[in-house]
Parts: structure tokens; sequence; C-alpha cells
């Protein structure tokens, strides 16, 4: 199965049985108005279709809860790690997601490789006040011409010599402060 008929079909089926543990959705469903439905149902797709999106451009990741407890802290110092700077990853609405590709060896740790460091403190300092943590994983999974066309994250999980990752982030947030 594809992964589409895979979204579709999970989400379908979330719903069904979500549906029908909502006593007043079972009795008054009828009532709802079509537009309604419809708007509600468009933003429900709209945010599978986003998180999808997202979960591709971290590709293999580990989630912050994860992470904290194989380092002993709370989860929230992993999400303020996030947002401040000091590891590449995505904060949601339940739990944060960080990137394998930053870790020394793909393995999850206390600090991300020597080299996404380097990257992280050019956005961080480049950027200041509009750091986003989402800049560098957007960052990461975009060919850059710097790297001779490759994804910054491919540089680092083959290994490569990651010496040209700091300049690419700096042509990157050098185009984003102008």
């Amino acid at each position: 199965m594809d992964a589409e008929s895979t979204a579709i079909n999970a989400f379908s089926d979330s719903l069904r049985k979500r549906w029908e543990r909502q006593r007043q959705l079972r009795t008054h469903g009828e009532n709802l108005d079509e537009g309604v439905v419809q708007a509600i149902s468009d933003d429900a797709a709209a945010l599978v279709i986003s998180n999808l999106s997202w979960h591709l451009a971290l590709g293999e990741s580990v989630s912050a809860r994860s992470l904290a407890t194989k380092l002993g802290l709370a989860a929230e110092a992993i999400i303020y790690m996030i947002e401040s700077g000091h590891f590449v990853g995505l904060v949601g609405k339940h739990d944060a997601f960080l990137p394998l590709w930053q870790f020394s060896n793909h393995t999850p740790d206390k600090e991300p490789s020597d080299a996404v460091a380097a990257v992280l403190r050019v956005f961080r300092d480049g950027l200041g006040k509009d750091f986003a943590p989402e800049l560098v994983v957007l960052w990461g999974a975009t060919k850059q011409p710097e790297l001779h066309g490759e994804e910054p994250r491919q540089v680092l999980l083959s290994n490569k010599d990651p010496q040209n990752l700091t300049w690419s982030a700096q042509v990157t947030v050098s185009g984003l402060t102008q």
C-alpha cells in the first residue's frame, strides 16, 4: 500500500472510531451544517499533509520525550534546546522531534555533532530574535549549491566532509536577513 492510501485509510478509521465514541455526534450529526463539516474536514486534511511534510523534512527522528528519558532530563528541557537553537528539531502540539542526522553516528545524544553545532550557531547568531527551528530543518532538507546540490542532511548521513556546511548555512542566513 502506498503512503497516500495508508494515510487515507488510517485517517478514515480514526475518524470513524472517534465519531462513534461521541454520543452527541451520533445523535445529532444530521443537524451539522454541511459547509461547516467541509471546512473542518479541509482543516484536518491540511494538518495531516503538513505533519507528513514536516516529518519528511526531518527524516529519521527521535521524539523529545524519548531523548529526555535517555538523557535523564525533562522533555521541556529538550524543547527549550530546540527553540533556543541548540538542537535541530520541530516542536509540535504533542511532542517535539529531532532528526538523527544532527548527532554523531546518527545516535541520539546530549548534544549535536560539532558540524551541526557550528551550523546552529550560524543560524542563531545570524538571525537573532528571528531564529526559528523550522528554518534549520528546511535548510537541512533542501539541496544547497554550496554542497554541490546535496542536502545538508545527506552530507551528514553519508559521513562526507562537513566543512562546507557552515558556509552553506552562512549563505542561507545571509539570504534570509537581506
